[in-house]
């Protein structure tokens, strides 16, 4: 009983982490069409692709070798808060801003539904990604222009899923989708331009409050 037990649990994961994924590269349509309609999306699986997404991140800046990033360093130093800072930032921002148009342009997905999207679409970026670190660590010279097809074609993968997943659980037309796109990247323009716009506030209000006590203190002295 308990070796039926394990077995299904077994299962269960190479389904969540493998198969579904596996399955959404091959039959991206269908793929997207059962996560929206059958619920086969699993958040388990979006939080740890994203925890694998940092860590490649990180891989990639310490790891990519010397050769094809034209310099060599003798002991890797890397801010881990900002790198994954920019490494999940930009996820948020077109799940924000693809959810702010398309609630306003008769889009059917969901913020959970659009986030499941790009995190399943990371998936080949991922594989990709690390094909190219560790390639890039054995080519020579006159070979980096693997490296490179692998980072390019990673990234190219990773957007090509998700306008496709985005197409189909919001259940638009192509022609709607690249309307879509379009106004989704002038909404994160508008919303980095916001953001922007308050960084510089606080920081001239932090600025103002700092100098109005320095100078109290010195005409208390």
């Amino acid at each position: 009983m308990t070796a039926l037990v394990n077995k299904h649990k077994i299962g269960k994961f190479k389904e969540l982490m493998l198969d579904f994924p596996l399955y959404i590269i091959s039959r991206p349509f269908k793929g997207f069409d059962e996560m929206k309609f059958q619920g086969r999306g699993s958040m388990i699986y979006a939080v740890l692709i994203l925890l694998v997404f940092g860590l490649v991140r990180i891989w990639e800046i310490m790891g990519t070798g010397f050769i094809y990033i034209e310099f060599f360093w003798e002991v890797p130093s890397v801010h881990v808060p900002w790198v994954l800072a920019f490494a999940y930032a930009p996820i948020a921002l077109v799940c924000v801003a693809n959810w702010s148009i398309t609630s306003i342009t008769d889009g059917k997905g969901k913020l959970k539904e659009i986030f499941l999207v790009y995190c399943y679409a990371l998936f080949p970026a991922i594989v990709c990604t690390m094909i190219a670190i560790v390639l890039s660590n054995y080519v020579t010279i006159d070979e980096t222009a693997f490296v490179t097809f692998f980072f390019v074609f990673g990234q190219i993968l990773l957007y090509f899923y998700l306008f496709l997943g985005l197409l189909v659980i919001h259940e638009f037309s192509f022609t709607k989708g690249i309307v879509m796109v379009l106004l989704t990247m002038l909404a994160m323009l508008i919303i980095i331009f916001v953001l922007a716009l308050f960084v510089m506030l606080v920081s001239e209000v932090v600025g103002f409050i700092i100098t109005l006590i320095q100078e109290t203190e010195t005409n208390l002295l």
